[in-house]
């Protein structure tokens, strides 16, 4: 169990260096409003990303593993592919994120929720890892649940971190730090994509020399 929390605390803060809408609006929030309205949505994210893996290891529980890989990576290769090329072709990144009227601490969290809730990838993500864990790993639910938690714990903490250190990556973060920004996070998912579809292309070549 502590190993599986472990692992899930490491693979949490993996994907909390990921650059995304979710790090922009904790950059900009925590400029503004100070790092604690930056925690505020990160627990946001946190409860969105909750609710993904609940769904994700309810689905893995219910679809067979070699039918649900199936379907994972193709949405995956198609939305990587996807947003590797906007993200290519925006040549005039900005930060953008709307301004609170109130400061109450209900729009932070619901905007953490939907900026990470709104974009399908996320659930890919979990999901992918929840098939991972039980066939790769052999994982049951109990283990799943330790392994996410350690994930939810590490992505909050990193986000809070992100938050307090805002003010010091404020002077680092202009429109060619971030054109460059883009430019690498979509070569980064084009990448993934390819290699996603070299995996499916070998696995599709395993299979047909088993039926020969």
């Amino acid at each position: 169990m502590l190993f599986a929390l472990g692992k899930g605390i490491l693979a949490g803060m993996a994907m909390s260096m990921m650059l995304g809408t979710v790090f922009f609006a904790l950059i900009q929030n925590s400029i503004q409003s100070g790092w604690k309205k930056g925690a505020l949505i990160a627990l946001g994210v946190v409860l969105s990303d909750t609710i993904f893996i609940s769904l994700a290891i309810f689905g893995v529980s219910f679809i067979s593993l070699e039918e649900s890989n199936i379907w994972i990576e193709a949405a995956a290769v198609l939305l990587l592919l996807v947003l590797g090329i906007n993200s290519l072709m925006n040549r005039n990144p900005q930060i953008i994120y709307p301004e609170t009227r109130f400061g109450k601490a209900l729009y932070f969290v619901s905007s953490g929720f939907l900026l990470n809730g709104l974009n399908p990838v996320n659930f890919l993500f979990w999901a992918g890892w929840a098939t991972v864990g039980r066939s790769e790993w052999g994982y049951d639910t109990a283990h799943l649940i330790y392994f996410f938690s350690g994930c939810l714990f590490s992505i909050f903490f990193s986000e809070v971190l992100i938050s307090f250190g805002a003010h010091k990556i404020k002077r680092f973060l202009n429109e060619n730090i971030l054109l460059w920004i883009n430019r690498i996070t979509g070569s980064v998912f084009i990448l993934a994509a390819l290699y996603l579809i070299g995996q499916w292309i070998g696995w599709s070549q395993q299979l047909l020399e088993f039926f020969k």
